[in-house]
């Protein structure tokens, strides 16, 4: 990752996600005071290099952990074994981890931060999404999930940042050469979002000031160009406003974004 010069000023708020896929998950969201970092499923040597350039050496780290599949915390006994850093997770899981785990039900302050976390429907131990809210602005990280709910739909509304799933496209998945069970677990309402329903759902909350980012593309049943083609094709064939739209990379993640105040 090469490094990137980043003012520090206490009015801006950043966010970066580093990986994004089946082979690990991990994002950013920091100000000048705290950081918040939602999933650890990346080595702690991609996890460092990645603060390094990013110049968040030696700050304070509250992880935040959706779920306990391995693409979401398998870098958490390691990396947290060196580094030191608050762990929290739903009460389900939090008795997974070695180090202490705060469980976490509803929501929560960090500093300048609000997390709040809500339900969402996947074969995991009590699965969540993300908003994180500081002062006025809001983003919220959902993915691992077989259909959008209600409970969804109201804790990513009104985001600035929406990092949301967009796994798959439908008949690239039953023509490939996935086993049927794999492929009827990740089309099931427990499995992961396709491109279409990724599409309908931003489409009920996104505004022109939303900076959309689909995330946990599926390296062999979606491409960047498919999802963003199906996904923008959706919202723009239905006026939908939003402010841009990327896909989040398995190695490189997102853009880095600065909102301010």
């Amino acid at each position: 990752m090469t490094p990137q010069k980043i003012d520090m000023d206490g009015h801006s708020l950043f966010f970066k996600n580093i990986a994004s896929g089946s082979k690990g998950n991990c994002t950013l969201i920091w100000d000048d005071s705290d950081l918040i970092v939602i999933d650890l499923g990346i080595t702690m040597r991609k996890f460092m290099e990645s603060f390094k350039a990013l110049s968040l050496e030696n700050r304070e780290i509250s992880l935040f952990i959706s779920h306990e599949h391995s693409d979401h915390i398998g870098g958490v006994p390691i990396t947290s074994k060196y580094v030191d850093m608050d762990i929290y997770a739903r009460p389900a899981i939090a008795h997974s981890f070695r180090k202490k785990t705060y469980e976490m039900d509803g929501t929560l302050v960090v500093g300048n931060f609000e997390i709040r976390a809500f339900e969402i429907p996947h074969d995991a131990a009590d699965p969540v999404g993300f908003s994180v809210h500081w002062h006025d602005r809001k983003i919220s990280v959902v993915s691992d999930l077989g259909k959008v709910t209600d409970r969804v739909i109201d804790g990513v509304k009104d985001s600035d940042i929406l990092a949301f799933e967009s796994n798959h496209d439908v008949e690239m998945l039953r023509t490939g050469s996935y086993p049927e069970v794999l492929k009827r677990r990740i089309l099931s309402d427990h499995g992961h979002l396709s491109n279409e329903q990724s599409a309908e759902a931003i489409a009920k909350v996104s505004t022109d000031r939303t900076r959309i980012i689909l995330t946990h593309l599926s390296q062999e049943n979606n491409t960047p160009e498919t999802a963003i083609k199906e996904v923008k094709s959706y919202l723009d064939n239905r006026n939908v406003p939003y402010m841009s739209i990327e896909t989040a990379d398995q190695y490189r993640g997102s853009s880095l974004y600065v909102l301010e105040r």
